[in-house]
């Protein structure tokens, strides 16, 4: 299989990118730039999800994409990401804190 697990998503990707490249406004031209450094990320997520290359392979590419905003981008993610886990295990522990309460309510009934 060679890519397709995006549709050949980096392809139209490109395309505009180079279109944007061609334009009069150095604004559409340089956004046209960056937009290739997406394109050649999305390339290679799709074919490492496409099972073309190894896992990883598209590191690099990604990080290129990202620029010197790498590190700030991931740690904004985990953060994220740790915070809603956070908030799920809150809930779980209040639900579990009122379930056992609820039992203890019940053991005490019986041992009347």
């Amino acid at each position: 299989m060679s890519g397709g697990s995006w549709e050949y998503l980096y392809s139209k990707i490109d395309d505009a990118a180079d279109s944007l490249i061609q334009d009069k406004d150095p604004l559409r031209r340089a956004l046209g730039k960056k937009m290739k450094l997406y394109a050649a990320a999305m390339h290679d997520i799709e074919w490492v999800d496409s099972g073309d290359y190894g896992k990883g392979k598209e590191v690099e590419t990604i990080e290129k994409a990202l620029g010197e905003d790498t590190d700030s981008l991931i740690a904004s993610e985990l953060i994220a990401e740790a915070t809603a886990l956070k908030d799920k295990l809150e809930q779980s522990i209040e639900k579990l804190g009122r379930h056992n309460n609820g039992m203890n309510r019940s053991e005490k009934g019986r041992a009347k």
